[in-house]
């Protein structure tokens, strides 16, 4: 194990290299913000043969960090009550590691969360307290010359489209400190005003008390496209898009599996995350940051509703009425998020959502393209994670289950004739 052979361990605590002015010390949190978990959401990318020597790498990555902090100042600074984050230039949290082991030793591991080594230990997905960093970095060497550098940001101030940018951004200056970088723009309270009574406690216990199985699966163009002729034959939905017919692919198998360690059928339903910035109108910039997304829901409340067919041509209905809503008075996102702890025990809840056409395989820092970037699933059950994979050729989920539901899920002819099981290699 990998664990066992850490070698040296370095910390330190990288601040803006200009200071927060004072007139923007509050930052304050969307009603969409206040809605999010207080957890960690993590991404890593590994780099097989950097050019340039680990010292060198160390100082790249410090200094361009402080520098895109300047503009990304709230993630410097410190959750306060759920209400707004202090800008008080702290900084951000880097920590330099060392590893006497070749980087496919833990490059293949399985994803499992917290205990995921190129991160922080117990960082991924776990509790952001106020008085703690917002933003976690980890830079990983390994004897075989290979590194992975780790983000973990929290995603009370930050979505997917966020962390991506930020990513971006800060490897653009890594690769050149003289390069422009779009500015940041914070206006998610201005859209959705925040409120004074919302709680994320009871989800957090959720995601400490599962007992989960995490399966990755590839999904190749050929098969995908096979999909969606089938789907398109079957609906009458012009070019469905690939998330839709997987999602409604990997539900119906997991619901199903579900069924079988069931006496009886239990409605159901699917979410699919949709970023909001491109539907508004204008839209918004794509570095708007914070929390700036909506979901699709697809109820199911008979056992004849769950086809693939039905499901595609219900998101794709639902997509439409997205574009069409007033997404400050009717986020189906908040509406859900308030009324879902009354629901939990009617109403199995399943998740799906996507990083697919965000730049992560071509992240250069200065000394290439990843040969594999990777999210770890967050700990809640019935969670489905779409990513375009590494060779570009296809869609690589991975695939959060309860346990009990595995066995079931993973046999499933009908998942198994478009998916190709993801094995670790030893």
């Amino acid at each position: 194990m990998a664990a066992s052979r850490l070698v040296s361990f370095a910390e330190k605590i990288i601040k803006p290299n200009s200071p927060t002015p004072l007139s923007l010390r509050q930052y304050n949190l969307s009603l969409i913000d206040q809605f999010m978990l207080p957890v960690y959401m993590p991404m890593a990318a590994f780099y097989p043969f950097p050019s340039k020597k680990p010292q060198q790498i160390s100082n790249i990555l410090e200094k361009s960090l402080s520098k895109v902090l300047s503009s990304y100042y709230p993630f410097a600074g410190r959750l306060r009550d759920n209400s707004f984050v202090d800008c008080n230039d702290m900084g951000a949290k880097f920590i330099n590691v060392r590893y006497d082991c070749p980087m496919s030793e833990v490059q293949n591991l399985p994803d499992t969360g917290p205990e995921y080594l190129p991160f922080p230990k117990g960082i991924p997905w776990a509790r952001t307290p106020d008085e703690e960093s917002l933003l976690f970095i980890q830079l990983s060497h390994f004897n075989c010359g290979g590194l992975a550098i780790s983000a973990s940001i929290s995603h009370k101030i930050a979505d997917g489209c966020t962390l991506c940018n930020l990513i971006s951004d800060w490897a653009a200056i890594a690769r050149d400190h003289t390069a422009k970088v779009p500015s940041p723009q914070m206006i998610g309270s201005s859209i959705f005003s925040p409120s004074t009574d919302i709680h994320t406690d009871s989800m957090i216990d959720e995601i400490d008390n599962q007992s989960l199985s995490r399966k990755r699966y590839t999904f190749s163009n050929s098969k995908l496209k096979l999909l969606k002729t089938q789907v398109a034959s079957e609906t009458g939905v012009q070019n469905p898009t690939r998330l839709e017919v997987l999602s409604a692919l990997i539900y119906k198998c997991a619901t199903k599996a579900a069924r079988a360690n069931s006496s009886s059928f239990k409605p159901s339903v699917l979410t699919q995350v949709v970023n909001l910035r491109p539907i508004f109108d204008p839209p918004l910039p794509t570095r708007a940051i914070g929390n700036i997304f909506s979901i699709i829901p697809v109820a199911t409340m008979s056992e004849d509703e769950m086809t693939i067919a039905r499901v595609v041509r219900e998101l794709r209905r639902a997509k439409q009425e997205l574009k069409n809503e007033d997404h400050v008075k009717e986020n189906k996102l908040v509406s859900l998020m308030s009324k879902w702890p009354s629901m939990a025990n009617e109403i199995e809840l399943y998740r799906s959502s996507s990083v697919c056409n965000y730049p992560l395989n071509n992240l250069d820092f200065g000394w290439g393209t990843p040969s594999r970037v990777t999210i770890p699933v967050i700990g809640l059950g019935n969670t489905f994670f779409f990513m375009d994979n590494q060779r570009g050729d296809g869609i690589e989920a991975i695939v959060s289950l309860p346990e009990k539901d595995v066995p079931q899920f993973e046999n499933s002819k009908e998942l198994l004739e478009f998916a190709s099981p993801i094995m670790n290699l030893d």
